[in-house]
């Protein structure tokens, strides 16, 4: 009788704070349907994270089946912009002989939903995010690293930037 008022009371807690399991809500705030994505602004020195973060944040809003991508703004409930203010590739692991032996490279952005008529804002937010890589002595393969971080921190932010629009609590 004990573990049925347990359960039945943390059942009631749950329900009332508004706790949901992921994918069940995943809409964003002012009923955003129909999305048009700005190609972010890059503030850095480093080419073509705009491109990179844009794509990654394309492909996860469409993925979702609830959010149409739309092409022209025109058409949109909802404006999606955003601006990588920051990279960066910091040394983090060192051998005996104090040789580089691995980095991390981090992006920041910030990122703004608007309504499309009235250019209201619904939601901004900034995200960060970092990704390890290992050195090389061939020149090539250590920028060859340093893209497929790159690429795994722009999809990271594009989920993470997903998951804090669409949460609700």
């Amino acid at each position: 009788m004990m573990r049925l008022i347990l359960f039945l009371l943390v059942g009631f807690s749950l329900c009332g704070c508004g706790y949901h399991f992921a994918g069940e809500t995943d809409q964003l705030p002012g009923g955003i349907r129909n999305l048009y994505v700005e190609l972010f602004d890059n503030q850095t020195r480093e080419a073509f994270l705009e491109n990179q973060v844009t794509n990654r944040v394309i492909e996860k809003f469409a993925r979702t089946g609830k959010i149409d991508i739309v092409e022209d703004p025109g058409k949109a409930d909802g404006i999606l912009s955003g601006v990588i203010s920051s990279y960066g590739r910091d040394a983090v692991a060192y051998d005996q002989g104090d040789s580089i032996v691995e980095y991390r490279s981090h992006i920041g952005c910030t990122a703004e939903l608007r309504k499309a008529g009235d250019r209201s804002v619904l939601w901004k937010g900034t995200v960060f995010w970092d990704q390890e890589y290992s050195s090389s002595d061939d020149r090539g393969a250590e920028e060859d690293a340093e893209a497929f971080a790159q690429e795994a921190v722009a999809k990271r932010l594009a989920d993470e930037l997903y998951s804090r629009m669409t949460e609700n609590f």
